[in-house]
């Protein structure tokens, strides 16, 4: 493994990375006759006699010239393979370039949404090293000392010279458009599962992800759909992403969540609180899905001549991390998400709607699974429900091993633990009950394991209590209090991460205040080291909220109330939990919108404006 800042880079044998990970080489290449013609058409012949690449002295350690970097800003659109040099090879050098390249990589693909993937090459003096990433792992060949071994880089050099634009990552569902403004836009294909491509313009940004090579890598922008040359229709949403090849595409999720409404009403309120679905697909490239490799590592070595049944039992084990390329077409353009919000009226009357939306969700025997403040979308006078990525039935996510996926801020407690944290005290048997006097429970249990080692049946425990009637925790499942939940923590994230718009005060006891409230919003929301206490505890909520406005005290006290009904319904839920036939014994959902109704009602003629908490550039601010 290799530390660069954007996680570990998996190192494999440089034949593995040349044969596996790089484009072939062009058909009408025979690279070990290439550079013998090149001699005899008169070119200087680039190896000389002792073996070494030509124009290299064999003791200078200094031989290899970096380019110089170009004034003004780099346009990462037209840089097909990064690479990373310095005149010396010492360990500062090293850590330098793995820096750079992998800077640079992820650059190339945040910068421009046509690259699926990155090839580059770092060298420290002659010491060179390959690269390759995508959006599911950082790969990188072992060093090679390309002066005396030079047949690695110039087979590099001739399978990305003559590689076609998509063997060097580039996107042909995607090109990019010029206008007036000189900004840059976007021609995107959509094949959707139908078969039929759909063209869309870009015309804005509504969001670009962020600049971390790994991950979904989501692009969002505002189009228009292009029909005979022409803009047809009224603008809609382009999402892109990458997402697990095991799990069920976004637009699937949403017509199964349609269909399983069993009433109008409940059709009503999906229709209300969902986006619409225009059209939706996996990218393909030259009719092949698009999707990221096999997880490379050390210890697969590809090199080795290993059977193919071996090779495939180990790639078995690795398709967890296989991303697929998927595209989804929405009909609405929605304004904002709640991050937008400056008003808390509209605050909690959004939250109240976003209350029943759940609820239907849940009655229909789903939970979404990351509910959070970007996931909460304004559209008109309505909201909309979405990212349904991880959205699940309830009764299949018991059938597999629990993880925790959600947005860090938002994550229930039981989710982000993965064990149930309020269930009863358990009874705990005295398992000594009926043994003779001075039994000792370790040497019985040794005893036994010897007998069963020699074939002879184990004894039979003398004691009353049968231990295997014992039973133990019921594995864990996300269940509806979890998406619950994470509303609540909406709820306080709005509360503590804001400040009273036109209440500056420039006291010495003001500013203390406000400090107090920096380290709060960190504790609960980056540093998350409070959010145990704030929901295990009672009053350790309230308590905590000296720091804000007394406006929002007010305001807190009401969320607080609908956390105690949360708690409640936790309890009463998990005093008797059966996992294969859940019930939520509490009406929270109810509790929620009567809280949040009662907020949005005091302030519906007094309402609290409210903007961000500003940072401070310290530890423990917000």
């Amino acid at each position: 493994m290799v530390t660069t800042p954007f996680g570990e880079a998996n190192e494999i044998p440089l034949n593995a990375f040349l044969e596996e990970l790089l484009p072939p080489l062009h058909s009408s290449i025979q690279f070990d006759e290439l550079l013998p013609r090149a001699g005899k058409s008169g070119i200087s012949f680039p190896v000389a006699q002792n073996g070494r690449l030509w124009g290299y002295a064999a003791n200078t350690p200094s031989s290899l010239k970096g380019l110089p970097t170009p004034d003004g800003r780099v346009d990462w659109t037209t840089i097909a393979i990064p690479g990373a040099y310095s005149k010396t090879k010492t360990k500062v050098d090293l850590e330098e370039n793995i820096t750079k390249i992998t800077q640079c990589m992820s650059q190339c693909m945040y910068r421009d949404a046509r690259r699926r993937f990155v090839y580059a090459f770092t060298a420290e003096d002659s010491i060179m090293r390959l690269w390759y990433c995508d959006r599911a792992q950082i790969v990188c060949s072992d060093t090679f000392d390309f002066v005396t071994n030079w047949r690695p880089l110039f087979q590099f050099l001739l399978r990305v010279m003559y590689a076609k634009r998509d063997e060097l990552g580039f996107d042909p569902s995607i090109s990019t458009l010029s206008n007036e403004s000189g900004r840059l836009q976007y021609e995107i294909t959509v094949r959707s599962t139908s078969g039929e491509d759909y063209v869309y313009h870009t015309l804005d940004v509504l969001s670009s992800g962020d600049s971390d090579i790994l991950g979904r890598g989501t692009r969002v922008w505002k189009a228009i759909r292009i029909e005979d040359g022409k803009p047809s229709g009224e603008p809609v949403v382009v999402k892109d992403s990458w997402v697990s090849d095991r799990r069920d595409r976004e637009g699937h999720i949403n017509a199964s969540i349609r269909e399983s409404a069993g009433t109008e009403e409940l059709k009503e309120i999906f229709d209300r609180s969902l986006l619409t679905v225009v059209a939706h697909g996996d990218v393909l490239i030259d009719g092949a899905l698009d999707h990221t490799r096999v997880s490379l590592t050390q210890d697969i070595d590809l090199s080795s001549g290993s059977s193919a049944s071996e090779e495939q039992d180990v790639l078995k084990t690795r398709r967890d991390r296989r991303l697929v390329h998927y595209r989804i077409v929405y009909k609405e353009v929605c304004d904002h998400s709640l991050d937008s919000i400056s008003s808390l009226y509209r605050l909690f009357s959004v939250l109240e709607e976003a209350c029943n939306g759940l609820r239907a969700l849940h009655e229909c025997g789903w939970v979404h699974r990351d509910i959070s403040a970007g996931n909460i979308l304004l559209y008109n006078d309505s909201i909309k429900i979405a990212d349904l990525e991880y959205a699940d039935r309830t009764l299949r996510l018991r059938e597999y091993k629990h993880s925790a996926v959600g947005t860090a801020s938002f994550i229930a407690l039981e989710v982000k633990f993965g064990n149930y944290l309020f269930l009863p005290e358990p009874k705990i048997p005295n398992i000594l009950e009926g043994c003779p006097p001075g039994f000792d429970v370790a040497k019985f249990y040794a005893e036994n394991e010897e007998r069963e080692a020699r074939g002879e049946e184990p004894l039979p425990f003398p004691g009353i209590i049968d231990l295997d009637s014992i039973v133990p925790p019921p594995d864990f499942s996300y269940n509806p209090l979890h998406d619950l939940e994470s509303l609540w923590w909406i709820a306080a994230f709005f509360i503590i991460t804001r400040t009273v718009e036109g209440a500056e005060d420039a006291t010495k006891k003001a500013t203390q205040r406000m400090e107090a409230q920096r380290k709060l919003a960190y504790d609960l929301f980056s540093g998350r080291t409070k959010r145990y206490d704030v929901i295990q505890k009672k009053d350790y909520f309230m308590t905590s909220l000296s720091c804000l406005h007394p406006s929002l005290r007010k305001v807190a006290k009401l969320v607080e109330s609908a956390r105690e009904h949360l708690v409640t319904g936790y309890i009463t839920t998990e005093k008797n939990l059966d996992p294969e036939n859940l019930e939520i014994k509490h009406d929270v959902y109810t509790a929620f919108q009567t809280c949040f109704d009662a907020i949005s009602s005091k302030l519906k003629d007094r309402d609290i404006l409210v903007r961000r908490l500003e940072r401070e550039n310290h530890e423990g601010s917000s």
